[in-house]
């Protein structure tokens, strides 16, 4: 029998089997795809070393801060954020019905490419050099299947699906302790592979010398906070859902900090392999699929042992690929089944139907797909992340969440939590939300 403790609706509610397991669960729930694809980029980009510095300031300043009180609340009300909002603002927490939306539209295309990445790690074991050599006419006729790609993203979900109707401890904890780890190993095997490149210097005077002139940029600071705070799991709720099964004596403030610790050196890893790499060999780094799926590839084909490097490489992408999307998942299940008092099982039943449904024009459409992915990925995350900061931070308490739901930690927290949480991470936020709404002229038109 799994341990079980009440649920803000008098029900009895799963809690993690052990500390390792949430940290675990929740680092694959917060590091995902993106962190390999977009993190190199970005920072390569935005200074490098410099945006490296900015990334690891907010990260410890801003995402720390923020993550403590979401997941406190979590724990404090036992439930998804439609329960506890509800309960806090009384029929104003209908507000929170958003929340659930968010993670059940990016399974929709986010599973879409996870898929592809199943697909790539199974092509690195078969395909030998084709897919590699041509790397570019590979991924293109890949893509361009779009029947093949719709029965790799059925077979992603059911994979994921399977996990969830485990629960908690059976399911998403026991996968994440064998994942995790892995994928953390296999990062760093490849680490020093890179390392070992010829004429790795540029790369590495790239990606870690600073530019502290950048510093001075507030567009850095800005991609370095939205990436800082996504990267750590902020957003429609997911560290809530994950919060809602802790046990009422664990320390929130030193177990949030191991895993804001991990995906920080998850993602510094992820730039050390793919800069170096990429720069070594004269090619130019670009963002997403292109350089996931067409220029990694390519790079490989030039190494020694390509085919394992590439096995590696794709094979940890899909660990972390897998277990962000479990916490995608785990976060419309909790969030719907505790507001509409579904049944676990019925609940996930009704997601999986909805989301292969959804799925569709995200497979078929590159111009709906792009589109929704904004809607989703950027205004979305940032007006969700926005609105839980807000009710924690003043409808709430700053005060109260450190004073009553943060304490007997080995990690005591002063004052200054409240004023950053107050004073530094809602007007970010908000801040974020403003640029956002800014692009959709942009994006739509």
């Amino acid at each position: 029998m799994s341990e079980q403790t009440q649920a803000a609706n008098g029900q009895e509610r799963e809690v993690w089997g052990s500390r390792i397991g949430f940290i675990l669960s929740t680092i694959g729930m917060a590091f995902g795809l993106g962190a390999i694809w977009r993190f190199p980029y970005v920072a390569a980009e935005s200074g490098g070393g410099a945006f490296v510095l900015a990334f690891t300031i907010v990260t410890i300043v801003i995402a720390l801060p923020a993550g403590w009180a979401e997941i406190a609340f979590a724990r404090k009300m036992r439930s998804g954020p439609i329960t506890a909002f509800q309960k806090i603002l009384g029929k104003k927490g209908k507000i929170a019905w958003i929340f659930p939306f968010i993670p059940l539209g990016l399974n929709m295309y986010y599973l879409v490419v996870v898929s592809w990445t199943l697909a790539y790690t199974i092509f690195s074991l078969y395909c030998g050099q084709d897919f590699m050599a041509d790397s570019v006419g590979f991924f293109q006729s890949f893509t361009g299947n779009r029947l093949a790609i719709f029965g790799w993203t059925v077979v992603t979900l059911l994979i994921i699906s399977f996990v969830c109707m485990k629960g908690i401890q059976k399911g998403v904890e026991k996968f994440c302790k064998f994942c995790i780890p892995l994928h953390y190993v296999i990062l760093f095997a490849l680490v020093i592979r890179v390392l070992t490149l010829p004429g790795i210097e540029d790369g590495l005077t790239m990606f870690a010398k600073p530019d502290m002139s950048m510093l001075l940029d507030p567009s850095l600071w800005a991609r370095a906070t939205g990436m800082a705070l996504f990267a750590v799991g902020l957003g429609p709720a997911y560290l809530m859902a994950y919060g809602s099964y802790l046990p009422e004596k664990s320390d929130i403030p030193m177990d949030f900090l191991t895993v804001a610790w991990w995906n920080l050196f998850g993602c510094i890893a992820s730039g050390l392999v793919v800069i170096p790499a990429v720069v070594a060999f004269g090619l130019n780094l670009q963002s997403g699929p292109s350089l996931t799926y067409v220029t990694l590839p390519y790079v490989f084909a030039q190494m020694p042992f390509s085919g394992l490097i590439a096995f590696l490489f794709f094979f940890a992408m899909l660990l972390g690929g897998l277990s962000a999307a479990i916490g995608i998942m785990e976060n419309s299940v909790t969030t719907f089944s505790d507001g509409l008092g579904w049944s676990r099982k019925k609940t996930l039943y009704t997601i999986i139907v909805v989301t292969i449904i959804g799925s569709i024009p995200c497979i078929w459409s590159d111009s709906f797909l792009a589109k929704f992915d904004y809607i989703i990925g950027d205004l979305g995350y940032t007006l969700t992340a926005a609105i839980m900061a807000i009710v924690l931070a003043w409808c709430v308490g700053a005060k109260k969440i450190r004073t009553e739901w943060l304490t007997g930690s080995s990690l005591p927290l002063g004052r200054w939590f409240d004023v950053i949480y107050k004073y530094a991470v809602v007007p970010i936020l908000l801040f974020l939300l403003f640029q956002s709404l800014l692009n959709i002229p942009k994006i739509f038109f």
